[in-house]
């Protein structure tokens, strides 16, 4: 499966990376911040010249637990929010520098996050700039702890489905025999 990435550099974001790569210093991406905008529409265009959120707004904040690479041109980093973590809603997620640089931004439709058990949310940021592995100085393949679970999901979704076609056929069988055996 095949996502498309929603998520843009900010300009200051592009500013820092073409800083760093001209010190030739690598990028200090440091934390994933999320947030709560009230009336966010997460399919609109997303701001190059976006800032940080007000403190307000800013529902969690957690340093980067892994990082990277999908291809020379394309870096990950990712976030574990456990299921001792929460609750709050977040509809806005954005990428920060250790400097304090917002990075990149995204828009998500809200999601809930609430402290339970088996409620934990892994959230990754992917950006795609030329030499970004080499840039970014990821070195570790992001296929190495990034797991897709659509095969899965779908050999799910096709046995239940299978089921459930099985249980109608059946129900279908005994209700036309009820039906025939009230019209005697």
């Amino acid at each position: 499966m095949t996502q498309a990435i929603t998520g843009i550099m900010t300009n200051a974001g592009k500013s820092y990376i073409t800083t760093r790569a001209l010190q030739n210093s690598g990028l200090d991406v440091k934390e994933l911040v999320l947030a709560n905008i009230p009336n966010l529409n997460e399919s609109a265009e997303r701001n190059p010249n976006e800032s940080m959120p007000s403190t307000l707004q800013i529902v969690y904040r957690r340093n980067i637990d892994t990082s990277g690479y999908v291809d020379s041109n394309t870096v990950a980093w990712a976030v574990i929010l456990e299921q001792d973590v929460g609750d709050f809603d977040y509809n806005w997620i954005g990428l920060v520098t250790e400097d304090g640089t917002l990075l990149a931004i995204d828009y998500l439709p809200l999601q809930r996050k609430r402290q339970g058990v088996n409620n934990v949310h892994n959230r990754s940021f992917v950006l795609k700039f030329a030499a970004a592995a080499a840039l970014a100085r990821i070195t570790i393949p992001a296929q190495s702890w990034m797991f897709d679970y659509s095969p899965q999901i779908d050999a799910i979704n096709t046995h239940l489905a299978s089921i459930v076609t099985s249980q109608v056929k059946s129900m279908t069988r005994h209700v036309k025999q009820v039906l025939k055996e009230n019209s005697i």
